[in-house]
């Protein structure tokens, strides 16, 4: 009398249980042609999906005493797979993010680089300008050219005159010039070539 296909399936499964290579064979023809097919529905890269459905039956067979069923190894195959597919996926995507990065930058001439890492470090030089202005300096300083605000309305708002404020932004503006000279002169003789 010959035994169903239920009953096939479980001595499969016990023999996958037990490390034998029949059950590990078993599953592997079971499900790895789907295997690679749902992968590469997601990844569209063929090759990539036969790798990922080759590892997650391997993670599979790493694991094989903990399944005592078709359904439970199913689950994990397909979980397994869409997970890796997933990570594929978000790798890529970090890497043609760096190539275009890095096509980016190998398209700017030495000349583009050097001008924009001096304007960076200029940008730097003032703020760290501005952060040694003497607090009253640096207050006022803000408000007119970061904030936007005129002589009247922080005159107002500091209760100080207009002549007490021209007189702090003059003092600013000589600091932070002192301070960045060089910075000034480099940028400058960059930008006449």
């Amino acid at each position: 009398m010959q035994r169903n296909s239920h009953d096939n399936a479980a001595e499969y499964i016990r023999s996958f249980q037990n490390g034998e290579e029949k059950g590990f064979n078993f599953f592997f023809r079971e499900y790895y042609a789907a295997l690679t097919y749902y992968s590469f529905s997601i990844i569209k890269d063929k090759s990539e999906a036969e790798e990922i459905a080759g590892e997650a039956l391997m993670k599979l067979w790493k694991r094989h005493e903990n399944f005592n069923n078709q359904a439970a190894i199913k689950s994990f195959l397909y979980t397994t797979t869409r997970n890796a597919s997933l990570n594929y996926i978000r790798q890529q995507q970090r890497t043609e993010k760096k190539l275009r990065e890095a096509e980016y930058l190998a398209e700017k001439s030495e000349k583009d680089i050097f001008e924009f890492l001096v304007e960076v470090e200029s940008y730097r030089e003032i703020v760290i300008a501005l952060n040694a202005l003497p607090p009253q300096c640096k207050k006022i300083f803000s408000m007119l050219f970061i904030e936007g605000k005129d002589y009247q309305q922080i005159a107002e708002e500091l209760n100080l005159s207009i002549a007490t404020i021209r007189s702090q932004k003059a003092r600013a503006i000589m600091l932070i010039r002192q301070y960045i000279a060089y910075c000034v002169m480099l940028f400058l003789l960059l930008h006449s070539f």
